[in-house]
């Protein structure tokens, strides 16, 4: 594919990396509105959180899966048989143990015996995005093979009881490799994070952590969410702004981009996003219904799905956006440069 005019300057831009392989990994689970109402008892009515929510079902494990075994299954879908990886790091907030990382338990379990740096990230559901900026960086400074994967067990971490929370999460992974762009190949071309720290109370997992130890309360592992109507209208905004930035400095309008690939917060969330930048039905993709929220797993999930489905092609433009707790977010812009 030639590089000319627009794409020169993107290929200008260019780290000279690019997302060589992705797959994603859902668990057999299928939980659906109805099944939650009835085994916890709950006051609320399918009709009600298909309307209200815009979720039907969603993956949870129920075979005792954990959050390394996801993310294996997924990173072996990317991997030949002799992987050559040169590091891996895994974004998780639903890890298998509080140490060592679940990357290193990944790497037991999809690579057994090879020696590279594995390591854990924690950016909530902005994490797939800090994962794939730290991979680029690596690529650009020497390596040639980077995995990045994103898992999630979300449905460890929920009070069944809690409506704010119970139907909003799902389980999934999502595994990429990363490589060094070939020739006329832009790859990725932009990549911004950020992370303000005095909401990261907004919404959080207490666990077993030095909090909760100082303050001798019992453990508290699920989710807890104290500002629900504020996290939804900065969600909003600051994606928004992320990506208004990201164009102009690109010199891109968001008519260049051929996919919005948007973290599945809620269905109302994407919606608004949607609706505030005037986007095409076409050029976003909605799947918070099939699978909640799966945090950080989110965005590569529907990056891949996407791809399964036809909806991107080789050298589409693609937007990659996800705020989460912390308060973090980030995006990346690319260009798709694989043969489907």
């Amino acid at each position: 594919m030639t590089v000319s005019g627009k794409y020169h300057y993107l290929y200008q831009k260019s780290y000279g990396v690019k997302i060589a392989q992705i797959d994603d990994f859902l668990p057999d689970g299928i939980t659906t509105n109805e099944d939650i109402i009835t085994q916890n008892q709950l006051r609320l009515k399918d009709e009600w959180v298909q309307k209200s929510i815009g979720i039907r079902q969603r993956h949870w494990c129920k075979n005792g899966e954990t959050a390394s075994d996801l993310g294996a299954k997924a990173l072996r879908k990317v991997l030949p048989s002799k992987s050559s990886l040169e590091g891996l790091i895994v974004s998780t907030v639903s890890e298998d143990v509080m140490t060592p990382s679940t990357a290193c338990i990944i790497q037991s379990k999809a690579t057994p015996g090879e020696l590279y740096p594995a390591f854990d990230i924690k950016a909530a559901c902005a994490g797939f995005i800090f994962a794939l900026d730290m991979g680029r960086r690596m690529i650009q400074t020497g390596a040639k093979k980077i995995a990045c994967v994103a898992t999630e067990t979300r449905s460890y971490y929920l009070d069944k009881k809690d409506r704010r929370t119970v139907m909003l999460f799902g389980d999934g992974a999502a595994a990429v490799i990363l490589e060094k762009t070939q020739k006329d190949e832009i790859g990725i071309f932009y990549s911004h994070l950020i992370s303000d720290g005095r909401f990261w109370d907004a919404i959080f997992v207490p666990a077993s952590g030095g909090l909760i130890q100082a303050r001798n309360e019992a453990p508290k592992n699920s989710i807890v969410m104290n500002d629900a109507s504020g996290i939804f209208d900065s969600a909003i905004l600051k994606m928004q702004e992320l990506i208004n930035n990201a164009l102009t400095e690109c010199k891109l309008t968001k008519n260049d981009i051929d996919h919005f690939i948007i973290h599945q917060a809620s269905k109302n969330i994407v919606a608004k996003v949607a609706d505030e930048l005037k986007l095409d039905p076409s050029q976003f993709t909605i799947n918070f219904d099939q699978v909640g929220n799966i945090t950080s797993a989110s965005v590569g999930v529907l990056l891949s799905q996407c791809l399964k489905e036809k909806r991107i092609k080789k050298g589409d433009l693609i937007c990659l956006i996800a705020t989460g707790g912390g308060y973090s977010a980030g995006i990346i812009l690319l260009r798709w440069e694989q043969d489907l």
